[in-house]
């Protein structure tokens, strides 16, 4: 019984380091860009970093499976966006009800600064290993990955 309480101890010790990382890997790649651009806080950019597709138009419900935060939120957020015209919305043409969201050029430049930014901060950290290090950090990750969908 007492090795697997340790076995669990260990995990979640190595699941908060990984959260840990994780945080201040998302922290660098923001700050840069919120010191650049006046008035856009980090929810929203994260929001711009839902469409993965720039020229896609999504909905306000495929956005918050995206970015994993509840709808409401997402809701917050786009309005946001939309004041700042980040991003517009517009109803669907043959569905009334649903409201279709498209980044403007102005959202789309800032997602691109945005996306840029975080590519160059991987690319800094994976430096630091050898090929053999970040092939095997990356089948680590698409392994975690696939064990956490289990779950």
């Amino acid at each position: 019984m007492s090795a697997t309480i340790e076995k669990y101890k260990n995990i979640e010790r190595q699941m908060m380091a990984m959260r840990k990382f994780f945080a201040e890997y998302f922290r660098r790649t923001t700050n840069s860009i919120i010191d650049k651009k006046d008035d856009i806080s980090f929810l929203e950019l994260k929001g711009l970093a839902a469409f993965i597709d720039e020229n896609r138009e999504y909905t306000a419900s495929e956005i918050s499976n995206l970015i994993h935060l509840p709808l409401p939120n997402i809701t917050t957020i786009i309005n946001r966006l939309e004041k700042k015209k980040l991003v517009k919305k517009q109803r669907d043409g043959k569905d009334g009800r649903m409201v279709r969201i498209s980044l403007t050029h102005k959202g789309k430049k800032i997602r691109y600064e945005f996306m840029q930014r975080r590519v160059m901060e991987v690319r800094n950290l994976l430096e630091k290993l050898t090929k053999q290090e970040q092939n095997d950090l990356l089948n680590s990750l698409e392994t975690a990955t696939k064990l956490f969908q289990k779950i």
